[in-house]
């Protein structure tokens, strides 16, 4: 991550009042350049797409983090599987954001890289679980992909390097969390 890292959110809840200040002061002029950046990118994601890295699914949990080649069978069918069906990797992460009234599905297609960092070496807040989605960025790399950072409150790290990216979302409707205020 290139402009909320781990010791930015770290200083956010540091004793030391020097230390709160600067990742204070630093985050407003991270936060303006990461909009400044991502702005750029706004044609190439697609509005749909830029809307969703703009907002983020903050304080989100992880439901599902699966990488493979068959994420998009029907195992259901009865018909027999081929080889030419498990040609590509894809990711598929399901989010539960942090209301619990939605579930998101994020789906990266063309993935060249996927990096999981659990557990950490360098913890957060926690360590044995992701805990919550903290803060994310999308950026663009070499040869027409977008790398796309998630850095959880456990200090967890996912890196994904796609060229093409959906999502979808639908009504969770077996929330246990208190509605929105």
């Amino acid at each position: 991550m290139k402009y909320i890292t781990r010791e930015l959110w770290a200083g956010w809840n540091s004793k030391d009042e020097k230390i709160r200040q600067w990742a204070h002061e630093e985050t407003k002029r991270r936060f303006k350049e990461y909009e400044q950046q991502l702005e750029k990118l706004r044609a190439r994601l697609g509005e749909e797409n830029f809307n969703f890295f703009k907002n983020g699914l903050h304080d989100g949990r992880v439901i599902t983090f699966s990488v493979g080649e068959g994420i998009d069978l029907d195992y259901e069918k009865e018909e027999t599987f081929s080889l030419d069906e498990f040609s590509e990797t894809k990711v598929q992460i399901e989010v539960l954001e942090a209301y619990f009234e939605e579930i998101y599905s994020l789906k990266y297609e063309q993935v060249q890289r996927v990096i999981f960092d659990f557990p950490t070496e360098t913890p957060l807040f926690g360590g044995y679980s992701l805990n919550d989605w903290g803060y994310d960025e999308v950026s663009a790399i070499e040869n027409d992909y977008f790398r796309h950072e998630i850095l959880f409150s456990s200090g967890t790290t996912i890196l994904i390097e796609f060229q093409k990216f959906t999502f979808s979302k639908r009504q969770c409707k077996r929330s246990c969390h208190p509605k929105r205020p």
